[in-house]
C-alpha cells in the first residue's frame, strides 16, 4: 500500500510561480487535504481559520524566535520571505497585477514593509536578498524592489493545528508541519495526509484590529516536554 502511495506522490518541481502560489494560497486545497468540516464542537472551523493564516508563515520552516524584535539581522530574511509570499498569495487572486521587468515580478520595498508590519507588528530592520528556498528573491537596493523569478520548485510545509490555548489577546497554537512532498493520493485522487508530522512547533499569535490580518505573529518555539 505504501508503495502505491509513493507512486502517486505530488513530489515534482513546479516551474511556474503562479502554479505554486495557487497551491500555497488555496484555502480549499488545505481543507481538502485534511477533510475539514465546519463543526464548532471540535473547533474544526477555528483550526482551519488559523491554518489559513499560518499557510505562508510556516511555508519554509523559519527558525524559532522569542520575539520579532529579537530576530538577529542574519535571520530577518526569513521573515521577509514570509512577507513576500503573503503578498504573492494575496495578489495572485486579486485583479491588481504586480509589475514585471525582464521576466521577473517586482515587489516594492514599501509593499514588503507594509505586509511585514501587518504580520509581525513592526517594520523590518533591514532588507536583503532571500536565498536557499524554492525561489530566490533578489533585493535591488537601487530600485528598492525585490525581483521574483517565475521558475522554481515546491518544497514546503503545510500547517495542521492540533491544539489552541487562549489567554487574553494571545493565542498559542500547537502546529504540526506536514511536508507537502509527503502527501499522497489514493485511487480516487483524494489527498492522503502523511501520518507523521515533519515537526511540531508552538506559534504564539496576538489579536489585532486589522480586517486583513486579525492576528500578528509573536513567537515561534519548540514545545517543552509535555506541551505538544
Amino acid at each position: 500500500m505504501d508503495n502505491h502511495r509513493r507512486a502517486h506522490k505530488w513530489a515534482f518541481p513546479l516551474g511556474v510561480l503562479l502554479t505554486a502560489l495557487a497551491v500555497v494560497g488555496a484555502v480549499t486545497l488545505v481543507r481538502m487535504l485534511w477533510g475539514f468540516a465546519a463543526q464548532k464542537f471540535d473547533k474544526t472551523a477555528e483550526k482551519a481559520m488559523y491554518e489559513e493564516f499560518l499557510a505562508t508563515i510556516i511555508l519554509h520552516d523559519p527558525d524559532p524566535f522569542d520575539s520579532v524584535g529579537a530576530v538577529p539581522d542574519g535571520k530577518i530574511s526569513q521573515l521577509l520571505d514570509i512577507s513576500i509570499w503573503a503578498i504573492l498569495r494575496r495578489t495572485d487572486s486579486s485583479p491588481v497585477k504586480l509589475p514585471e521587468d525582464d521576466g521577473d515580478i517586482l515587489i516594492s520595498q514599501e509593499m514588503v514593509e507594509t505586509e511585514y508590519e501587518k504580520i509581525f507588528g513592526q517594520k523590518p530592520s533591514q532588507h536583503a536578498s532571500i536565498e536557499g528556498n524554492d525561489f530566490d528573491f533578489a533585493w535591488d537596493p537601487g530600485a528598492k524592489v525585490y525581483r521574483i523569478p517565475v521558475t522554481g520548485s515546491l518544497n514546503i510545509y503545510l500547517p495542521r493545528v492540533t491544539k489552541i490555548n487562549k489567554t487574553g489577546s494571545s493565542i498559542v497554537l500547537t502546529v504540526e508541519y506536514k511536508a507537502y512532498n509527503d502527501f499522497g493520493l489514493d485511487e480516487s485522487g483524494r489527498f492522503l495526509e502523511p501520518p507523521e508530522a515533519a515537526k511540531t512547533m508552538l506559534i504564539t499569535l496576538y489579536e489585532q484590529a486589522d480586517p486583513d490580518y486579525p492576528f500578528r505573529v509573536g513567537s515561534i518555539s519548540e514545545p517543552m516536554g509535555g506541551e505538544e
